[in-house]
Parts: structure tokens; C-alpha cells; sequence
């Protein structure tokens, strides 16, 4: 898989859409996005103007995955993290796509249940 079909399918995750909705917002057919996903083929300029149109996120982010590492290093120097919280960062940089959303989506479950309390 490549950087920008990790990408594409990373902000597909974080919006919990699966690849069905997420198609239609984008207006592509279900079958191109999990093309497109799996790095079987790219993505037309069209679609990544439409998924930067409609989902706000960087050019630069999506088409080379750079700029979510700078803003994050940039934070880190804005902020005095704790320990633990430079570590949490240090293993999720260390995940791949999937664990990293997976991560994330076991943090929310975590902070769900922790209010259901």
C-alpha cells in the first residue's frame, strides 16, 4: 500500500464511514475506493480534489503523509508532554495504519465507557 491509499483509508476510518459511504461523498464507486485503498490503482486528480473538498484536510497530508509528522513534532515542541504521553506518541508513530486507528478506536470506546460510568 502506498501513502496516499493509507491515507485515503486512515480519514475514511476517523470519519467511521465505511467504504460504501465513504464512496458516495467522494462520488466514486465502492469497488474504486477499495481499488484505490489496497493500492491497486491511484486515485484521479478529481477524486483527491473531492476528498480534500469535502473532508478539509491538507493536500500535502494526503498526497505524502508529511505534514500530520510535522504538525505532531511541532506540537510536541509547543507543549511539555509528560512521560507518558511522549511515549503514547512514540508507539503509535511506531504502528501501522490499521493499529494506529485501532488505537484510536479503542481510546473512544475507553472515554465512552469511562461516562457511561
Amino acid at each position: 500500500m502506498n501513502i496516499i491509499s493509507e491515507n485515503i483509508k486512515r480519514l475514511r476510518k476517523l470519519h467511521n464511514l465505511n467504504q460504501t459511504e465513504f464512496a458516495n461523498s467522494i462520488g466514486v464507486s465502492q469497488g474504486s475506493l477499495s481499488d484505490i485503498e489496497s493500492g491497486k490503482s491511484n486515485p484521479s486528480v478529481d477524486t483527491i480534489v473531492s476528498i480534500f473538498s469535502r473532508y478539509s484536510c491538507s493536500l500535502e497530508w494526503l498526497l505524502t503523509g508529511k505534514e500530520a509528522n510535522q504538525r505532531a513534532e511541532k506540537l510536541e515542541d509547543e507543549h511539555k508532554f509528560n512521560i507518558l504521553e511522549k511515549d503514547l506518541i512514540n508507539t503509535f508513530r511506531q504502528l501501522d495504519t490499521d493499529n494506529q486507528i485501532e488505537t484510536i478506536e479503542i481510546m473512544k470506546l475507553k472515554l465512552r465507557h469511562k461516562w457511561s460510568l
